[in-house]
């Protein structure tokens, strides 16, 4: 594919996600050991909050590659977007330190989030402490978004109020 064919592609999933998903699933019957099919579909159930859909496509990539690095990062994020986050933060564990460094802070935020919701303060607080004083980054997948000093509002408030419940 070339960029504006796989541009056009990504298009897909929020204007035709059907669509997006039969393409998907027409290159997994066509290249069943190829990771490409799978990520997309991985893509279009996490879009479609099917998590569990979601990371068996994963799970299928690291299957035929284990070397993905971007694949572990993504479990990550799937399973803290269905309020799985002690699992999430084993996922995150799973990424190694070099690729760890590639995320950078938003890794680090989205351990953060995780511990926040599991009432972990101190180490939801640990995490935002190496995050950069002039980080901001949007939510995108449920991780807390915004500046640092934002963040850090959010995961006490968070953390407090998972502790009260």
């Amino acid at each position: 594919m070339t960029k504006v064919e796989r541009q056009q592609y990504l298009e897909l999933l929020e204007t035709h996600p059907a669509q997006y998903l039969r393409i998907a699933e027409d290159t997994i019957r066509e290249y069943p050991d190829d990771t490409e099919g799978y990520q997309h579909c991985a893509d279009y159930y996490s879009e479609m909050e099917r998590y569990d859909e979601a990371l068996c496509c994963l799970d299928k990539v690291l299957e035929l590659d284990p070397g993905k690095i971007a694949i572990r990062f993504e479990r990550g994020t799937i399973l803290s977007c269905a309020g799985r986050y002690q699992e999430a933060l084993q996922a995150f564990d799973e990424v190694g330190p070099t690729d760890r460094e590639w995320f950078g802070d938003v890794m680090l935020v989205n351990r953060a989030t995780c511990h926040a919701y599991l009432g972990d303060l101190e180490a939801a607080l640990a995490e935002c402490a190496k995050v950069a004083d002039d980080y901001y980054f949007p939510s995108l997948y449920g991780e807390f978004g915004g500046t640092k000093a934002q963040i850090i509002e959010t995961v006490r408030r968070v953390a407090t109020a998972v502790r009260k419940d």
